[in-house]
């Protein structure tokens, strides 16, 4: 075998039919499939699509079939956004405002986010088969790891495009789901101009002969580049390479060039991983260190439900102390005290565990996750040291915890809060807290008196109004760091697009999350 792909792939022998081989056992690992991929969920409360609107989009819009940039997993009934959100944006200012939206340590803007890149909606101005607009919001969901998502969303434009395929490639061989992919390139060959792809398809189908002759054509002729040509022959035939150095990390490091390096054992790049590539260590097979890691980036992006972090956390024991082993080791701690019962055990476990989540940027998936349970404790004054930290959890997760709020010290923010979660009236701001005014004056229903707001809601009169959410996003995704006039005027503009619900839980977080994430 290592001397016909030696051969090969040096050009001499492209002719020469070659019977018997199997494919190597760096092929058949790469294979296995998932055993546990994480979900990408849309809530049972409602259907997650509806079946009219495609056509009632098609025909508002004239289009002979239905444009790409009109597909979505979510209906209007579940994002609350009119079906006409891009009002009369053309393709490129779409295209601009999905690609020009800052990451946030918020996790409800990134729900609404996307809420907006999932959206089915009408097609914007000038919106032809190409697809502009959903290239753009499937280039956003792969950014910020949430491939299932991704995956889902591309699923939907089928039969698969020219203009998709290479994202779609990227996405399936992340994911290890390459079957589909590979049958359509199989079957289409001009999806792509990669033959490298090719390759791949072939190899992982078990034609191994096949696979080494596209291989030394496409390098033959320059359609596949000399580093990924390399990897490609290591894994293809591993055992060539016995001893030899370790390649170069390649620059760019693309999607393929990543996994071919996984799957022939080949050392990671230094320095943290992009988001797509930590997918599959969150599986269970993962190592620990790497499985919590990886959890713990891709909730922080949005890109995974939080309980995939709490399960990983909650397996084996911590090797060591700090970082993410003080992680598990504070979440472990509390869920033995929570099942105890002994007050002073929850008030220190309670304690440590929000310290190191919020210092890590994770207190409000900590308050999904251990919320409920701890709204239900009884008041115990064993437990005063910690009645803040209870307090500030509760509330965060949506929750209120009636019975311990005459035991904490008076705090403005906890108290607006407090009233968010309930519904209760605002009324007047106390003096000092800049943040607490602007706040409590917009979800009071003032009007901040600022030409943003009055841009943004020009935006919405017209119809525009993905493009205003986006805007009104920008002016508070830097969280409690923000500028609190900015912060009113986006929590204005989000009510006045029908969004009070995101607009609560994006104040709540302001107010109780450290400013610095």
């Amino acid at each position: 075998m290592r001397k016909f792909l030696a051969l090969a792939v040096a050009g001499g022998m492209l002719g020469l039919p070659v019977y018997g081989q199997e494919p190597i056992s760096a092929i058949g690992w790469l294979s296995e499939s998932i055993k546990n991929p994480p979900p990408f969920e849309i809530s049972p409360e409602f259907p997650p699509l509806e079946p009219d609107l495609n056509l009632a989009i098609s025909e508002k819009k004239g289009l002979d079939g239905l444009s790409p940039d009109a597909i979505g997993l979510l209906a209007p009934s579940v994002t609350g956004f009119p079906v006409g959100m891009w009002g009369d944006m053309s393709v490129d200012e779409v295209v601009e405002a999905i690609r020009g939206f800052p990451k946030t340590n918020l996790p409800a803007a990134h729900d609404l986010f996307h809420r907006i890149l999932l959206a089915q909606a009408n097609p914007p101005r000038g919106s032809n088969h190409t697809g502009l607009v959903l290239q753009a919001r499937v280039d956003r969901l792969f950014e910020m790891g949430a491939l299932d998502a991704a995956e889902a969303l591309v699923t939907l434009d089928s039969p698969v495009s020219r203009e998709m395929f290479d994202r779609t490639f990227d996405i399936a061989i992340l994911t290890d789901r390459t079957l589909k992919v590979c049958e359509a390139l199989a079957n289409a060959p001009a999806l792509t101009d990669d033959l490298s792809k090719r390759v791949y398809c072939l190899a992982r189908s078990g034609d191994w002969n096949a696979a080494a002759i596209t291989l030394s054509l496409g390098a033959s002729i320059g359609a596949i580049p000399r580093q990924r040509e390399l990897l490609l022959i290591r894994f293809l035939d591993p055992q060539m390479f016995e001893g030899a150095p370790d390649p170069e990390v390649p620059d760019p490091l693309e999607p393929m060039d990543f996994v071919l390096r996984e799957a022939v054992f080949l050392p990671r790049p230094s320095g943290p991983l992009p988001l797509p590539y930590l997918y599959r260590d969150t599986e269970s097979r993962a190592p620990l260190r790497a499985r919590i890691e990886a959890s713990e980036r891709l909730v922080k992006s949005g890109a995974l439900p939080s309980p995939i972090l709490f399960e990983a956390y909650r397996t084996g024991n911590p090797a060591a102390s700090g970082g993410v082993w003080g992680r598990q080791r504070a979440v472990q701690s509390l869920d033995r005290a929570l099942e105890s019962g002994a007050p002073e055990g929850v008030a220190a476990a309670l304690q440590e565990a929000v310290q190191v989540m919020a210092e890590a940027g994770l207190l409000t998936e900590f308050a999904t996750e251990f919320g409920d349970a701890l709204a239900e404790l009884p008041y115990d004054p064993a437990m005063a040291a910690a009645v803040g930290d209870l307090l500030d959890v509760v509330h965060l997760a949506g929750l209120d915890a009636p019975e311990w709020e005459d035991y904490a010290e008076p705090d403005p923010r906890r108290d607006l809060a407090r009233r968010l979660v309930q519904r209760e009236p605002l009324g007047t701001a106390p003096e000092g807290d800049a943040m607490v005014q602007a706040i409590t004056a917009t979800m009071a229903g003032s009007a901040p008196d600022s030409p943003m707001a009055k841009r943004l809601g020009d935006m919405l009169a017209k119809g525009n109004t993905a493009q205003a959410l986006l805007g009104a996003m920008k002016l508070l995704s830097n969280g409690a760091a923000a500028d609190p006039g900015s912060v009113g005027s986006g929590l204005y503009i989000l009510r006045e697009a029908g969004q009070d619900a995101a607009a609560r839980r994006i104040a709540v977080q302001i107010l109780l999350l450290p400013e610095a994430l």
